[in-house]
């Protein structure tokens, strides 16, 4: 995807990919696990606050 003529994470991991670069595909795939690990985290704790029914255990 290119927003602006600016590429995107989409073109640089495919960049990456094409051309083995793999430093860039490391950090793009921690960010990636990041981001996951993150909104795992913040839906758990709406749920608990959205639902009096469920306690933290």
């Amino acid at each position: 995807e290119t927003v602006f003529s600016w590429p995107g994470l989409g073109r640089a991991t495919t960049d990456a990919i094409r051309g083995p670069d793999l430093p860039v595909l490391q950090a793009l795939f921690l960010l990636f696990s990041a981001a996951v690990i993150f909104f795992n985290l913040v839906a758990d704790l709406l749920y608990v606050w959205l639902d009096p029914r469920v306690r933290p255990s």
